[in-house]
């Protein structure tokens, strides 16, 4: 029997992460594999960090926890095949790919937004950063 492989998959809660995530629970049923399903909570903010702002971060993860369960929940999956993960950074492509390297992951598994034209090169492509930091495949998924 083939070792066990985990399956990273990280999601913003959007059409495209939902789509990346469905794809790795297939390929992780094939396979009998687990997935680490992370969200990245951006830690850029436009104010000064002073006192009283560190409520408004804990809110923002708290948040995000409660949005990264109920959006696992959809998928229906049993305990122990998959782990959910929450991490702060500034640069989601290399805390993704970091968490990729860090778990062994034998495959990130994305999704991507589409965007074209200016909104490209204005927000630029989490997906596309991933590729250049990964230390293993990327599998991006189109919604």
């Amino acid at each position: 029997m083939a070792a066990s492989k985990t399956y990273l998959v990280p999601v913003d809660f959007s059409k495209g992460s939902e789509a990346a995530l469905r794809f790795a629970v297939g390929l992780a049923k094939k396979d009998r594999s687990k997935l680490i399903i992370l969200h990245v909570v951006s830690a850029v903010f436009a104010f000064p960090l002073e006192a009283g702002f560190g409520d408004i971060i804990e809110r923002i993860e708290q948040d995000a926890r409660q949005a990264l369960t109920k959006f696992t929940k959809r998928f229906r999956l049993k305990p122990g095949t998959f782990r959910p993960l929450l991490t702060r950074a500034v640069e989601p492509a290399s805390a993704i790919a970091d968490q990729a390297k860090k778990s062994h992951a034998a495959m990130i598994v994305m999704g991507s937004h589409g965007r074209t034209g200016l909104q490209r090169l204005m927000i630029g492509s989490v997906a596309e950063r991933t590729l250049r930091y990964a230390h293993c495949p990327v599998l991006i998924v189109k919604k």
